[in-house]
């Protein structure tokens, strides 16, 4: 709980102000830490104290002349007493605290905009630190939230991820529609779905809260945020490399350089990561596929021209050029093969292009200015100046087969500039919080190129005809009937047409959030935004160069063959007025012991969906949140738990379909189901048994389902299923275990364990398209040799299989696909500190 400062009057006594700086072992400031004067030599008792700024600095005033026990302390860190002498001529204080040699790490977070122990944050809050998420091998999203109760993360492709947070999923990447889960690196959101993933290096540390957090991560955090805070600069020089290779052609490097430029003032950090692994799945009329391949790089300068100023800039960079993703069909084998997504696959040839490998071609970069200006020990003028685009190009297989009927192309941009503007006090006395103004703006679109040879096309649209033949073969229709005239039209061998949505949002937010502590144990917390957005829709097809002849009475598509053309480009504007807010109660049942209930509203913006058929504005999907939970950390830091119970509402449920209309037309958009409603139930536990032995566990139960009927009172088509990749129960758990060999020599094993119970890939809960509850053994273990460390590790110890994604748009022409998961990987790393 924050420290309530009550100054005693000292009677003709004189007092001067006593500064400082709170230091790290290393020499980098430490913010957050509180330092306070405990006892006086004439007996006054204080406590006066402050909490250090960004920069570490720390300033009491009112301080009586003469001796005083100076104390200063901070999570994960020893406390320090020391006994100080207060006079006219007293000199600014350096303290630097020692790490506990026996402490959890990830005990802090930033969610709230100041930092603060993980306990008095009313929401259920996961923090890892970076060195945790290198020691069990985390560098993807998806491995990640493994270990996160309450957070799955799909990755397709990088290009394809899907952030599901108790239930509910962001994964759209229609330029229209907004995310639900924010993503949030370095304090500037990059939740737009096609630009989200990024790997996960170099961290200090990455915070997921969960249940509606608009007040603190703005409008795309209708259900949650996931937090990403990569290392700045420091005042110290490091240097550490790390290169390995594994099975599948891994190879695999990563590493950063630090050091001073200016002492005390300026200092550079650099960064980067290489990843490439060969596809697992192989393909008989292309490359392998299912393989990864990325490179990445950081580059974070900070300048501290005054005690109170810190300046961040950090510019990031990383371009995925992976194989392609195996959308393999369940429905039709290739030659000699057989369905199983996690044997050989034969996608067909591109029936236009020579080349006709599938492939992944993206390229994300950004630029972020950071600016915290301390106007006061309790005011800090906070400034985040961001500019970040996204260019990606997928080719992919839609109907997974050898047949040349669904050859697709992702080709998606966005571009965006934000910046806010933050005042936060930060107070030992009752009351802390921030407040301020953000301006957002996006642009981006989505383009959809579709090839096929029609004669394969005519055959998967024919429900008389197999796509493919009992010998493997794709089966080719020449010709089919002309329904006016009962002539036969000879089909095309090749055809090419394509959709483009486009979508921009200007946006501009107020927000205002604050605790104030009523008692010594009860603190109250409410927060308010309000968002003004200018959105625009469009929507363009053209009509092909050479005009289908299958959309005349087959499809309707005319004179294309799927995407039915608008004339031109298509477009809708509105403006939207919104808020969300939180009001929450925690009260310490204990010094370590934390209790906490929460009543939120969450929001997802409205959705400008245009298409040939004209505009149509689908409401804003809300949700009421409720949540009650308790959570601690005990034993000296030593011991971490939470244990949370949640309940939602959603109105205007928002889900997207891919489908064949009535009228033959192959539509993609978003739509309105109505009511949902879920209850569930997260914990965890971290805990520090020896300094040798660290054992991790969590459990997540959700109940996430539509309700029997909308707002009317009327059945709903969805009524009582599954929300899609929402496991009920999820679980995870590991150990891990250093032993000292000799005071130069360290060994450690590092085994863990993930299971998922039964998911569905799609709202209607097909039981085809679903899997099984699954559990996967991972193990890490070697050597530290003088700063030098060997390492060998296994993934996927079992060889477990399943599938990770399933129906997809071959779904929607009665041919769904699927997505094997990771085979086991193994390999060995080697790295260097210096």
């Amino acid at each position: 709980m924050p420290l309530l400062i009550v100054s005693s009057p000292v009677q003709a006594q004189e007092t001067r102000a006593v500064t400082g700086q709170v230091l790290t072992p290393d020499g980098n400031s430490l913010p957050g830490a509180t330092v306070r004067i405990e006892r006086s030599e004439n007996g006054n008792e204080g406590p006066l104290g402050d909490q250090t700024n960004a920069n570490g600095n720390f300033r009491i005033e009112g301080v009586p002349t003469g001796k005083h026990d100076l104390v200063a302390s901070f999570v994960g860190y020893q406390t320090l007493r020391r006994e100080i002498t207060v006079g006219p001529d007293t000199s600014p204080l350096t303290i630097q605290l020692e790490a506990q040699t026996l402490a959890l790490e990830g005990l802090t977070v930033t969610s709230q905009k100041r930092v603060q122990e993980v306990q008095e944050i009313p929401a259920a809050v996961s923090s890892y630190e970076g060195d945790f998420l290198d020691d069990i091998g985390v560098q993807q999203f998806d491995r990640f939230s493994d270990f996160v109760p309450g957070l799955q993360v799909q990755i397709q492709s990088p290009n394809n991820p899907g952030f599901v947070v108790r239930g509910i999923t962001s994964d759209d990447g229609d330029a229209r529609v907004q995310p639900r889960v924010s993503v949030y690196q370095n304090g500037v959101s990059i939740s737009k779905s096609r630009g989200s993933v990024v790997e996960l290096y170099d961290l200090e540390r990455v915070e997921v809260l969960k249940g509606p957090q608009g007040t603190l991560f703005g409008r795309a955090a209708q259900i949650g945020a996931v937090n990403i805070i990569q290392h700045r600069a420091e005042n110290t020089q490091s240097l550490r490399i790390e290169g390995g290779i594994g099975n599948e052609n891994e190879r695999y490097f990563t590493g950063h350089v630090n050091a001073p430029i200016v002492e005390n003032q300026l200092f550079l950090r650099v960064a980067s990561l290489y990843n490439r692994r060969d596809g697992v799945v192989s393909n008989k009329t292309g490359d392998a596929l299912n393989g990864k391949e990325t490179f990445a790089s950081r580059g974070s300068l900070r300048w501290l021209p005054t005690d109170g100023t810190v300046v961040d800039v950090i510019a990031n960079y990383q371009r995925d050029t992976p194989p392609g993703t195996s959308f393999k069909s369940g429905s039709f084998a290739p030659p000699a093969g057989t369905t199983d997504p996690a044997t050989a696959a034969a996608m067909g040839p591109d029936p236009v292009l020579e080349d006709d490998d599938l492939f992944l071609d993206r390229t994300v970069w950004d630029v972020t200015l950071l600016v915290d200006q301390a106007l006061s020990s309790n005011v800090t003028l906070n400034s985040t100046t961001a500019y970040r685009e996204f260019d990606s190009l997928e080719r992919f297989d839609a109907d997974g087969t050898a047949a040349p009927a669904l050859q697709f192309d992702e080709d998606a941009e966005g571009k965006q500039f934000s910046q806010e503007v933050r005042v936060t006090y930060e107070s030992t006395g009752r009351f802390s919080g921030f407040g301020g103004a953000n301006f957002f703006w996006e642009d981006g679109s989505q383009r959809v190129p579709f090839r096929t040879d029609e004669r394969s096309f005519a055959a998967l649209l024919n429900p008389d005809v197999p796509l493919i033949q009992d010998n493997g073969q794709p089966t080719l229709i020449p010709s089919i009937p002309n329904p006016e005239t009962g002539d036969q039209i000879s089909l095309k061998e090749s055809h090419q047409e394509a959709y483009t949505n486009y979508g921009s949002t200007t946006a501009a937010e107020v927000f205002l959030d604050g605790t104030v502590d009523v008692t010594e144990a009860l603190s109250v917390t409410a927060g308010l935004r309000g968002t003004f957005e200018n959105m625009t829709g469009e929507y363009e097809v053209t009509n092909s160069e050479t005009p289908g002849r299958l959309g005349g009475g087959l499809t309707g598509a005319s004179p294309n063959n799927l995407f039915a053309p608008t004339g031109g480009r298509l477009s809708e504007s509105d403006t939207f007025w919104s808020a969300v807010g939180r009001l929450a109660a925690d009260y310490a049942i204990t010094e370590d012991i934390n209790s906490y209930a929460t009543l939120s509203r969450g929001r997802r913006p409205n959705v400008i969906e245009v298409d040939e058929d004209g505009a149509n504005i689908l409401d804003a999907e809300t949700v009421w949140s409720y949540e009650a939970g308790i959570k601690g950390i005990s034993l000296n830091d030593r011991l971490e738990y939470s244990l949370s119970g949640f309940a939602y509402d959603y109105s205007n449920f928002q889900t997207s379909v891919t489908e064949l209309n009535d009228e033959g037309e192959f539509v993609s958009r978003p739509r309105d189901s109505g009511k949902a409603s879920a209850l569930g139930l997260e914990t965890s536990v971290r805990a520090a048994l020896t300094e040798d032995v660290t054992v991790f566990s969590n459990y997540a139960f959700i109940d996430a389902t539509f309700d029997d009927t909308d707002e009317d009172g009327d059945p709903q088509e969805l009524a009582g299923n599954q929300f899609r990749l929402t496991p009920r129960h999820s679980v995870s758990g590991g150990v891990n275990v250093d032993y000292s060999i000799t005071p130069q020599v360290n060994a450690f094993l590092r085994p863990s364990v993930r299971y998922k119970s039964k998911v569905y890939f799609e709202e209607e809960n097909s039981e085809n398209i679903s899997q099984d509850g699954y559990a996967v053994v991972d193990v890490r273990g070697g050597l530290n040799v003088r700063g030098i460390r060997i390492e060998g590790y296994v993934e996927n110890v079992l060889d477990k299989e399943f599938i990770i994604d399933g129906g997809n748009t071959g779904a929607a022409f009665g041919t769904p696909t699927f997505i094997a998961g990771d085979p086991r990987f193994f390999g060995v790393r080697v790295s260097a500190t210096f």
